[in-house]
């Protein structure tokens, strides 16, 4: 398979899931959670979880519409325990976006493991290997980002803007990132969580460019 990871908008996106297993409900709120239109067909959800889906905005469907469901959908999400079903309904949507949670072989979506950290996002995906080893992998990674590692992400959005308004030059810009990246006054002031404090003494430097 060629794949290659992308980020993909997925607000107003339609998006149907066949199959409420622990799969098929891990994708349900990921897709709801985007502001995805999501459609939901399954014989049995528990009550509470249908309650979660339909307060988030999905709306549930008896498997007679499958083929209809499936021409208006821009992904769809095969996730039942009946390997057949899946492989034909895969095949059925061949033309979409489809991610069949039993043959990765008829997909052409993967849906990774996926968390957020502040403003940053990573996405672990170990070629259907080891789906256990990328959750000892995530956590690792959760283990090495730092709320300062965050801190210094808002801090560089903040003064990248300022610097595109008083810096024209790219590559000068970019000096200036870095110049201000190395100072230790910034570097304490984040490592003490002070934000607003490392902001305000860089916008100080900045005015005298």
């Amino acid at each position: 398979m060629g794949l290659t990871s992308l980020f993909l908008e997925m607000k107003d996106k339609t998006v149907l899931i066949v199959g409420t297993g622990s799969v098929g409900i891990r994708r349900a709120r990921r897709f709801l959670d985007t502001e995805a239109c999501v459609k939901i067909v399954t014989k049995d959800i528990d009550d509470e979880i249908k309650e979660e889906f339909l307060d988030k905005g999905a709306t549930f469907y008896d498997n007679n519409m499958l083929d209809s469901l499936i021409e208006e959908s821009d992904l769809v999400v095969v996730a039942t325990n009946d390997l057949n079903l899946n492989k034909e309904l895969a095949i059925k949507a061949q033309d979409k976006l489809i991610n069949c949670s039993s043959d990765i072989s008829l997909s052409n979506v993967i849906v990774p493991s996926t968390f957020k950290i502040g403003s940053v996002t990573v996405s672990l995906y170990t070629d259907s290997k080891s789906p256990l080893m990328a959750k000892t992998l995530r956590k690792k990674i959760q283990s090495i980002i730092t709320p300062e590692d965050i801190l210094h992400i808002e801090f560089q959005e903040h003064i990248r803007k300022l610097l595109k308004k008083q810096v024209p030059d790219q590559k000068d810009r970019k000096e200036y990132m870095i110049l201000l990246d190395n100072d230790e006054t910034i570097k304490n002031y984040l490592k003490e969580g002070k934000l607003k404090q490392a902001k305000s003494y860089a916008e100080n430097i900045i005015k005298d460019i």
